[in-house]
């Protein structure tokens, strides 16, 4: 019960967090840095939904709001355990915002280069970081016994699957002569050929997944020391 209450802790955490950066991203508010050329590398106003980013620290907010009201009855003897889709829904996020920290890490810090520190200010510090690094402790440390298969493991590709249907049907709407254009394909994973998507679709989802399977293994091995 006391790991119960540390979630709970932790899922508020979460929530507050995103729901704050939000707050700041809509409104434009900078937190960090005032300077110009923080602002026009940091999405603002509610056009940055269009960012996994954004998207997938949103669905992780909801899925702790959810956590909290069933932990919260789960304490207060109203219900015996948590229900199996919740923990799915756990690592779904969770599997969501560790895949945005690691392109971030990844990928986007050697596009940004020496200005590369503009991706961990205001908002971005809360999406590309705090939040993520939440998730994950979570998850491994106090979800406790999920009941999670590995066929299971699958669902934690939900969100990036729902995300390459909608990214992959905006850039083939607005091709330029063919190629992709790069204000619709924002993060940049074709290339400019259009029959990169054939390598780039399957190559998230496969890292994804691969993701959902590390923390549903870190998950298993910490509840097997406590056994």
């Amino acid at each position: 019960m006391k790991k119960t209450k540390v979630s709970i802790v932790l899922n508020s955490l979460i929530f507050l967090l995103v729901a704050f950066a939000t707050t700041c991203m809509i409104f434009g508010i900078n937190i960090m840095s005032r300077t110009e050329e923080v602002r026009a590398f940091t999405a603002a106003n509610l056009s940055a939904f269009k960012y996994y980013t954004v998207d997938s620290n949103f669905f992780g907010a909801l899925v702790a709001l959810v956590y909290i009201c069933f932990e919260i009855a789960l304490v207060k003897g109203k219900i015996a355990r948590l229900p199996k889709i919740l923990h799915l829904l756990r690592l779904a996020a969770a599997t969501g915002l560790t895949l945005t920290m690691l392109v971030t890490a990844c990928f986007l810090i050697p596009q940004f280069g020496e200005h590369w520190y503009i991706l961990y200010i205001d908002n971005n510090f809360f999406f590309h970081l705090t939040v993520p690094l939440l998730s994950i402790i979570t998850f491994i440390f106090f979800e406790g016994d999920t009941g999670i298969s590995l066929k299971d493991s699958l669902f934690g590709i939900i969100t990036m699957a729902t995300y390459a249907v909608f990214y992959t049907i905006n850039v083939f709407a607005h091709l330029g002569n063919g190629h992709p254009l790069k204000d619709y394909d924002w993060y940049g994973f074709l290339g400019g050929k259009i029959t990169n998507a054939v390598i780039a679709i399957p190559a998230m989802l496969l890292i994804t997944w691969g993701i959902s399977l590390g923390l549903w293994i870190g998950n298993r091995k910490i509840n097997n020391k406590k056994n």
